[in-house]
């Protein structure tokens, strides 16, 4: 790979890209209330090596408060609506050319055989949180976002940057008309 395609990979890796599914003719001026799809509590289902319960407090707290500002109000397990979250996350590389110098100037040389013995690779995390809101009475997935971000594989998840995202991920959600 080229040391360009490394530049925009670390360009892209600012953006989310979100992906939103809605079941067609849904209204949803007639949904009140939400909870959590598992007896109204925050579940963490994943590798155990990505578990960090600070940013698994700081999505459902972000998810809550969009759903709030949305118009829809937490209740118990008779609420209207189901909402779950995942987060996936997966780890990628991507190998790097080098320029070598040659005498005083940086001309590139053919040193794929110097690359095969010491090859140079960019590591990072490919992040994804799929957030589903479900009817209750019908068990029917009604809406999906599906939000992607490129991070550095040690990076420190900041609490700005997931409600940032979380924000993007849920902002073609249905407002409530009556609000």
């Amino acid at each position: 790979m080229h040391k360009l395609f490394l530049l925009a990979l670390l360009g892209f890796s600012c953006s989310v890209q979100v992906k939103i599914i809605q079941r067609p003719y849904t209204t949803f001026d007639s949904y009140q209330t939400w909870c959590w799809i598992e007896g109204c509590e925050v579940i963490y289902q994943g590798p155990s090596e990505y578990y960090n319960k600070k940013v698994i407090n700081e999505l459902s707290n972000a998810i809550a408060f969009n759903m709030f500002e949305k118009g829809y109000q937490q209740l118990d397990e008779t609420a209207d609506l189901l909402v779950n979250f995942t987060l996936i996350m997966e780890e990628d590389s991507v190998q790097l050319d080098r320029d070598f110098p040659i005498g005083g100037d940086f001309k590139k040389i053919d040193q794929s055989w110097v690359l095969s013995f010491y090859p140079e690779y960019y590591h990072y995390l490919s992040g994804s949180l799929i957030i589903d809101i479900i009817d209750r009475k019908t068990s029917e997935l009604i809406w999906r976002s599906y939000a992607k971000k490129y991070v550095e594989v040690n990076a420190e998840v900041e609490k700005d940057k997931i409600w940032k995202g979380v924000a993007k991920a849920m902002k073609k959600f249905p407002k409530k008309s009556n609000q």
